[in-house]
This record gives structure tokens, C-alpha cells and sequence, in this order.
């Protein structure tokens, strides 16, 4: 008898036919292909100040992080292969990859590492916000040395923002358009993909580097960004074919999709959330009795509902999300829905005969549905809201007279952060370059202060369990959910492992069957 190994035979065919119809067998995947991606259209490409997700998402594809900040909120070796932390915590030593190189032919070194990480401070880049006070050297040209002026428990991950790619050192313009017959040389990175074509307002053409330092990666053979401002219009690009992959879908769209034939939908666990905020600096969010009144105002468990069909996680009036296990307060209460106390802050504050207001916000993720029902709930309280709905990038542009850190009222979609930090320090934080509530509390920046060098999980817990309180008593903003990210694919694509921060998405192990 030799069943036995007449099933081996056959089991050899049959994974030999798998192999040839479907190009992968235990999890390998076949190169090659063209991932088309809709998305916004970018509006800030310099890779130091962009910081939506398409512009991330953009960005990364053409250059590398030194380190990676893995979905998991892991940090793994990316261009520097390692590193060392000194028993001060002020000395962090990498090592970086050898045989790299940028796609104009040039080696990459320290020198690169040094002008880039020197160019953030000069531009005055966002990423500064976690990366804190530092000098940055290069004693030799494989190894760079960043040195502390104080312990910073988040330093690997201001390493990785997504601010924080390098470029070529001397780069006078990255990412502008040149002029000649090499239009795109400012844009050289060490990243997987070349830019080949941009067409401002409606797409670019990314194709794969052939010297990439990275062994069998990336595996498509280019990328197409599709720019779409509209997210239903993108939505129907996916089931008409004209993209492969969409991200952040609003609330709405997500059960027409769900179960579609030839689209696999995405769901993604992370702490993003809209901010309803005021400004504190001027008009009614001055003063904080009208905070309170806001707050009092909102139903957050009927806008969980009607706008998330349930989807979210209920939120209080502060950041530090349950996501972050052992930083999040469970015994803060979630506020009351109370309008007649509304009513009554209000009349206290002043305005006894309600408020008028102008609320902005953006049209993806179901932030303009949010502004209707909380239009209706405030009106219950006495707050008449006039809604300003602008296309995303509108809205996050300096162009705009109302935009997101001008208006006195707004909704804000804050993306997941890898450490509360990434939100405290960059958003909340006295001058801090995203506090869009122009907020400045002393005995909120101090704590800040203290949360960044304390290394010891239950004391930093102690401090943002601190932090919270004080949001919640005199904070201007309202977060009515933490909430998963959707996004999806056409089912031809494989290998896509959405970041909990979207435009942080890794595309080098991804094919198109």
C-alpha cells in the first residue's frame, strides 16, 4: 500500500497549482501589480510639515523613518538597524543599515540623518513636540547621537513620527517642483517608490525603486494616488474598480460596504476621535462656565448611535482614550446630558437668551452628520449653531480664514497617536504648534512636563489620571467617541495592515493579484 505517499504527490500538485493560480502559499506573495489609492489630494508635501494622512501616506512611500512605529505601537529598526540608550536616558546611539541609497544614485549616511532631523527645528515642524529639547551629531558615518537635555520617555517615538523622514542633507526644497528636464529631483528619498508623474489637485504616479535597500520589497510594481476630496465619490470608486484602496470611510458608507462582493472592508482598532472645541483666547469659549454649558449640552451616547451606529467607544471631555489601558481614568464619569443646566451656566455667563455660533467642520468621517445632530441637541439648551461644512484639506489649510486653529467653534478629526503625548503635548500644551483651542493652563503644562521625562508606568498613569481631571472641570473640548478607522480594498489586493494612524500604512509588502 502507498496511500501515504500517493497523497504526498497529489498534495505537491495541488500546492504547486495554488502557487501558480494564486501566487502565494503559506502566506508569500507574488510581486507585481499597480495599487491605485483615493484619497484627498495633499496640501502641504513638504515631509516635515505635512502631517494629514494623505500627505503621510504620500511621503513615506518615496522616504524611510529611521525607525518604524509598528500598528501595534511597537518601535522596529527601519533605516537605523539599531540603537542604544544610555542609563541617563540622555544619550541615544543608532546605528543605521549599510548599502543604502537615495534615489538620485547617492549613498546615504549620518550626515543625512544630522541635516534632517536639524531641518525639523528650522522649519519649526510639529514633530518637535515629541522629540522635545535635543543636539544631534554624527561622530562617524554610520552612527548618529542624540543628546537630551532631559529624560523623554517618548523620544524613540518622536523618531518616528510621521514628521520625522529622512532626506538627502543639503535638500534646499524637498518636494518642490523643479524646473527642466528632472521635475521631481527634490523629491529623493531612500524610500521605496520614485515619484515619476504629480498633477496638483488630481494624482501622482509613484513606480518601484529598483535599488531599494530593503531585500524583495516592495513588492508592487507602482502606486497611483488618485486624488478624491469627496468620500462617497471615493466609495464609489472602490466598487466601480477605478482604486484598489480607501481609508478613513465615513460612518455611513461603511455598511454598504460591508459584505460587497469583491471588496474586503477593514476595521482598525485605534484612538481616533472628533474634537469639539473652542477657542479659549476669544469669543463665548472664553469663559469656562459656556465650556461647561457645551458640554452639558452634548448627548454623547445619541451621537454614538445615530452617527456611528454604535460603532464607538463613548468619550468624556479629555484625550486619553481607552486605548491607552494603563493611562486612562475608568472612574472619571462620563458627563451628563443635562440642557437645562446648559441653559443656566449660559444665563450665568451671560447669555440668558442663548448663544449664536458658527461650528466648521470637515465633510469625511461623518463629521458633518455629527454638526447636524449636535445642532439639534444644542438647540434644546439654547445654542442656535450655524454649520460650515469644508472639504478636508479646506479645512487644515492656512488659506482658510476659519480654519481649524483660526475658528471659534469646530470639529477637528484627530488621528491615533502611539502615546498620549503625541496629543498633550502637540495639542494642548501652552503655544504647542496644533493647540487649536489656544488654550494655556500653567498646572496643565507643568504636568505635561512631568508626564514626558517620567519613565515609570503607575506614576505617569498618577499624572495623566491628574491631567484629565483637570480637562473635564476646565477644558474646551468635547470627544463624544473614540472610534476604529474603516477602510477597504478591492479584493485582488493583499498584504494591506491599516495603521491605527492611517498615512502611516506601510505599502512595501502589498500586491496586486
Amino acid at each position: 500500500m502507498h496511500r501515504v505517499d500517493i497523497r504526498k504527490g497529489r498534495m505537491i500538485v495541488l500546492l504547486a497549482m495554488l502557487l501558480l493560480i494564486t501566487g502565494s502559499v503559506f502566506g508569500v506573495r507574488a510581486a507585481g501589480g499597480t495599487l491605485k489609492v483615493g484619497m484627498g489630494a495633499p496640501k502641504v508635501l513638504d515631509p516635515a510639515l505635512g502631517a494629514n494622512d494623505p500627505e503621510v501616506l504620500f511621503n513615506r512611500s518615496i522616504y524611510d523613518y529611521l525607525v518604524d512605529v509598528l500598528p501595534d505601537r511597537s518601535v522596529a529598526p527601519n533605516l537605523a538597524k539599531e540603537w542604544k540608550i544610555s542609563d541617563d536616558s540622555l544619550t541615544y546611539t543608532f546605528t543605521l543599515q549599510d548599502g543604502v541609497k537615495f534615489q538620485d544614485g547617492s549613498d546615504f549616511s549620518s550626515a543625512d540623518v544630522v541635516f534632517s532631523f536639524q531641518r525639523l527645528v528650522t522649519v519649526k515642524s510639529p514633530a518637535l513636540n515629541l522629540l522635545g529639547d535635543f543636539t544631534v551629531s554624527a561622530p562617524d558615518a554610520k552612527t548618529v547621537v542624540f543628546t537630551l537635555k532631559a529624560p523623554n520617555a517618548d523620544f524613540l517615538y518622536g523618531i518616528g513620527n510621521q514628521l520625522s523622514l529622512i532626506i538627502k542633507n543639503g535638500t534646499e526644497k524637498p518636494n518642490e517642483l523643479a524646473t527642466g528636464d528632472k521635475p521631481y529631483a527634490n523629491f529623493n528619498g531612500t524610500g521605496p517608490f520614485i515619484l515619476t508623474d504629480y498633477k496638483d489637485g488630481q494624482g501622482a504616479t509613484l513606480t518601484k525603486n529598483p535599488t531599494y535597500w530593503k531585500a524583495g520589497q516592495p513588492l508592487l510594481d507602482s502606486i497611483e494616488f488618485k486624488f478624491i476630496d469627496d468620500p462617497v465619490t471615493q466609495v464609489n470608486a472602490l466598487k466601480s474598480g477605478d482604486v484598489d484602496f480607501i481609508f478613513k470611510i465615513s460612518p455611513d458608507q461603511v455598511s454598504g460596504l460591508d459584505g460587497a462582493d469583491g471588496i474586503t472592508l477593514i476595521q482598525t482598532v485605534t484612538n481616533q476621535h472628533p474634537v469639539i472645541r473652542l477657542r479659549t483666547d476669544e469669543g463665548p469659549g472664553k469663559d469656562v462656565k459656556v465650556r461647561q454649558a457645551f458640554k452639558y449640552a452634548t448627548d454623547r451616547d445619541e451621537l454614538n448611535q445615530l452617527v456611528l451606529e454604535g460603532r464607538g467607544t463613548i468619550g468624556n471631555n479629555d484625550p486619553i482614550g481607552p486605548g491607552y489601558a494603563a493611562f486612562f481614568d475608568k472612574d472619571i464619569k462620563v458627563q451628563a446630558y443635562d440642557p437645562e443646566k446648559a441653559k443656566s451656566l449660559l444665563a450665568e455667563a451671560g447669555y440668558p437668551d442663548g448663544l449664536k455660533v458658527t461650528l466648521q467642520t470637515i465633510n469625511t468621517l461623518g463629521y458633518d452628520t455629527l454638526a447636524t445632530v449636535l445642532q439639534q441637541q444644542w438647540a434644546k439648551a439654547g445654542i442656535t449653531a450655524d454649520i460650515q461644512v469644508n472639504e478636508e484639506g479646506f479645512y487644515y489649510d492656512d488659506s482658510n480664514p476659519n480654519n481649524w486653529l483660526k475658528a471659534d467653534l469646530g470639529i477637528t478629526g484627530w488621528g491615533d497617536r502611539p502615546v498620549p503625548q503625541g496629543y498633550l503635548a502637540q495639542a494642548y500644551a501652552t503655544g504647542a504648534s496644533y493647540n487649536e483651542t489656544h488654550w494655556s493652563d500653567p498646572d496643565l503644562d507643568k504636568l505635561i512636563q512631568e508626564a514626558s521625562v517620567t519613565t515609570d508606568e503607575t506614576a505617569r498613569a498618577a499624572i495623566y489620571h491628574k491631567i484629565s481631571d483637570i480637562f473635564n472641570e476646565d477644558g474646551p473640548i468635547i470627544i463624544p467617541w473614540f472610534a476604529p478607522v474603516f477602510s477597504a480594498t478591492s479584493a485582488k489586493v493583499t498584504g494591506v495592515t491599516v495603521a491605527p494612524f492611517p498615512g502611516l500604512t506601510d505599502l512595501r509588502g502589498v500586491s496586486v493579484g
